[in-house]
């Protein structure tokens, strides 16, 4: 399994993952490996819990600890560590909603993207004059162009990255006029549809009520050991959950049954979306027709 390029919040969440594994088939508890190495137990909670990543010397100690013979193994340990070291790209723009800039991270590291929008284009999919107009609504003049260029790059990351992608928008998102710029895009979202690995369908007016109408929300899936992410999106703020931390990033603790429940049940409520979203083709022309209604 090769690691290193994953980033830095989903190395965390491996290296974790994989230490709690470790000391868990050891039988032993926090206390006990904090008392062996000579460590205050705030520090393995800490390791554990992703709050404090631990120096590769902390690491190799606890590994000869938990005696991992296996050098391969070890080596891959170690790379996870470096890696989760590492700052992300999204770090510059010091995003203040910790819940948003953790699921950049996760996002930046994802094999898998599944997304519902109902009243606005997904950010990824937005064009610079959508998303400029678009953020003038909600945030102060002097943070405008932040937000615009942090969601630029991320745009460029997920599409350099190239992650099996899969949209699904209300046909409202559509038809609402955000200026002058909903003929250009939608032209976009024609185009990215026609990407490889990107899939857009619309959910039409005359299906009446929907599951996505509780909200926006994003399903993350990964090709290593991770269970799946959900993040979901509010005007006040974002929430994340994810199974092996069992909380939500603002701090609320929901434990870990609760959290896989929750993603369960929006797994479930995304493929009825799916059920009752016109197919790819279908969406796009009428994407092409709302788009040249609105031209």
């Amino acid at each position: 399994m090769n690691t290193s390029g994953y980033g830095r919040v989903v190395s965390s969440a491996l290296l974790r993952s994989a230490l709690k594994r470790l000391r868990q088939a050891s039988g032993q508890q926090q206390a006990k490996v904090a008392e062996a190495l000579d460590w205050p137990v705030s520090k393995i909670i800490r390791i554990e819990s992703g709050s404090d990543s631990p120096l590769t010397t902390d690491l190799r100690a606890l590994l000869r600890y938990y005696q991992v013979a296996d050098q391969a193994q070890v080596d891959e340990l170690v790379t996870l560590c470096r890696a989760a070291r590492v700052p992300g790209w999204w770090d510059q723009f010091n995003v203040q909603d910790r819940a948003f800039a953790l699921y950049v991270g996760y996002e930046a590291g994802a094999a898998s993207i599944r997304m519902v929008q109902g009243l606005l284009i997904p950010g990824i999919l937005q064009t610079e004059g959508y998303a400029r107009l678009m953020t003038r609504t909600y945030a102060s003049p002097e943070y405008v162009d932040t937000i615009v260029r942090l969601r630029l790059e991320r745009q460029d990351d997920v599409f350099a990255r190239a992650p099996e992608q899969h949209y699904i928008l209300d046909e409202a998102a559509l038809r609402r006029q955000v200026g002058d710029v909903m003929p250009g895009q939608l032209r976009h979202l024609v185009e990215l549809a026609e990407r490889p690995g990107v899939t857009i369908r619309v959910i039409p007016f005359q299906v009446g009520p929907h599951f996505g109408m509780r909200g926006p929300f994003v399903l993350l899936g990964f090709d290593v050991p991770l269970d799946q992410v959900l993040f979901l999106e509010s005007a006040r703020r974002g929430d994340l959950i994810a199974c092996e931390e069992g909380i939500v990033a603002d701090g609320s603790a929901l434990g870990a049954d609760h959290a896989a429940a929750t993603i369960a049940a929006y797994e479930d409520g995304f493929a009825t979306l799916q059920d009752i979203a016109l197919d790819p083709a279908e969406s796009a022309s009428l994407i092409e027709r709302i788009a040249h209604g609105a031209s």
